[in-house]
C-alpha cells in the first residue's frame, strides 16, 4: 500500500471481499494515475465504481463525453476496463473498453 500511496494511487470500494455474486463489486481496486491518453464515449455509456457491470454506476453519460484515462486493468472474466475522470468534472470511475475511443496512451494501474 505505501508503494500506491507513494505513486498517487486511490484505492476503490474499500469493503471486505464476500462470496455473495456481488463478491466481485466488494474488492480492492488500486488506481494510479500514470496515462496520459484519452478517449470519447462511442455511444451513451456508464461510469462505473468497480471494473464490472454488476457494481451499480456514477451515471450514464452522453455519446461523445471525454474521458481521461488514468490507468487498466483486466477484471477476473478477461474484459478490459479503464479508470479515468470525465472531462470538466470530478466524476472517476470505470468504463468498459469497447465503450471509448481510441484506447491509447493508457498504462495498466500495477
Amino acid at each position: 500500500m505505501s508503494t500506491a500511496a507513494l505513486l498517487g494511487g486511490t484505492l476503490v470500494g474499500l469493503t471486505a471481499s464476500s462470496a455473495s455474486a456481488a463478491g466481485d463489486c466488494n474488492t480492492y481496486t488500486i488506481v494510479v494515475n500514470n496515462s496520459a491518453g484519452s478517449g470519447k464515449l462511442r455511444w451513451n455509456a456508464p461510469l462505473r465504481p468497480m471494473p464490472y457491470e454488476a457494481c451499480g454506476s456514477h451515471g450514464t453519460f452522453a455519446k461523445g463525453s471525454k474521458i481521461w484515462y488514468w490507468c487498466y486493468e483486466y477484471n477476473n472474466y478477461g474484459n478490459m476496463w479503464i479508470f479515468g475522470r470525465l472531462d470538466g468534472t470530478q466524476t472517476k470511475g470505470w468504463i468498459y473498453a469497447p465503450n471509448v475511443a481510441p484506447v491509447a496512451d493508457v498504462n495498466p494501474c500495477y
